[in-house]
């Protein structure tokens, strides 16, 4: 008698743990897929400095940027941006396209903010929570495929260790006939889907959009969940980079 009670606990106990994993299992109401061209300015410094580390390298990479497929999953309430895993033909230009592109990791995006997974740092492996770009949303439209688009720009500055400021500047056109605030890249918070995304490195675009049956649940549509790792927000994630190449620099 007691060992069936025992039986019956611990069969309850499953029961519960496996009801609990499935309740935080999430699935897409589309998928899209998008497509990206990368850009270099030959008039810059560092233009010299690629072709002299590896000669036509940067050729290289902006043809096999056309190789690179990137999807983005998505319900009303998150999305999650990722690379399709795949063969490339040239693996050291692949990595530099894919640097190039803004890309280091899956990116989560939820209402308020995007998490991205930053797996290859020297100092660690984290889960950074990161802010939202502030768009101006403009009056300008074009049509993009099926969609009327609408611009919006936004911007910000970094600064290198020797304190030189760069500024980087992003056109957004969305389209809120998909309302679903979430884009390429980590970019979004935007009153619909973006289906380009254009950087002065990069500019991404919308190859086509697969929707799912309200009712579909299963490994298709499953929206994947980024590894568990330390989560930690983007002023203690600079902070580490900056203590880690002064570290780099000394040694």
């Amino acid at each position: 008698m007691k060992i069936n009670k025992l039986f019956i606990l611990v069969l309850l106990l499953i029961i519960s743990k496996i009801g609990f994993c499935q309740s935080k299992l999430q699935y897409a109401k589309a998928k899209v897929s998008y497509v990206i061209n990368i850009h270099f300015d030959k008039s810059k410094k560092i233009y010299e400095v690629y072709e002299k580390y590896r000669p036509g390298l940067v050729a290289e990479a902006e043809s096999i940027a056309s190789e690179l497929d990137f999807s983005l999953i998505l319900n009303d309430s998150i999305s999650v941006f990722y690379l399709e895993k795949k063969l490339f033909s040239d693996n050291r230009a692949a990595s530099f396209a894919i640097r190039k592109s803004g890309y280091y990791g899956r990116i989560k995006q939820q209402p308020h903010n995007y998490i991205t997974e930053e797996l290859q740092e020297s100092f660690g492996e984290f889960l950074v929570s990161r802010p939202y770009h502030e768009w101006e949303l403009q009056d300008e439209t074009k049509v993009i495929g099926d969609y009327t688009c609408f611009k919006a720009t936004t911007s910000y500055t970094t600064t290198n260790p020797k304190g030189k400021a760069f500024n980087h500047s992003f056109t957004a056109w969305y389209t809120p006939q998909l309302p679903y605030s979430f884009g390429p890249a980590g970019f979004g918070d935007l009153p619909g889907l973006i289906i380009e995304l254009q950087s002065d490195d990069y500019t991404y675009g919308v190859k086509k959009i697969k929707f799912f049956d309200k009712e579909q649940k299963n490994k298709e549509n499953e929206i994947p969940r980024l590894k568990r790792k330390k989560l930690i927000t983007e002023e203690e994630f600079e902070k580490l980079a900056a203590e880690d190449e002064k570290r780099w620099r000394k040694d």
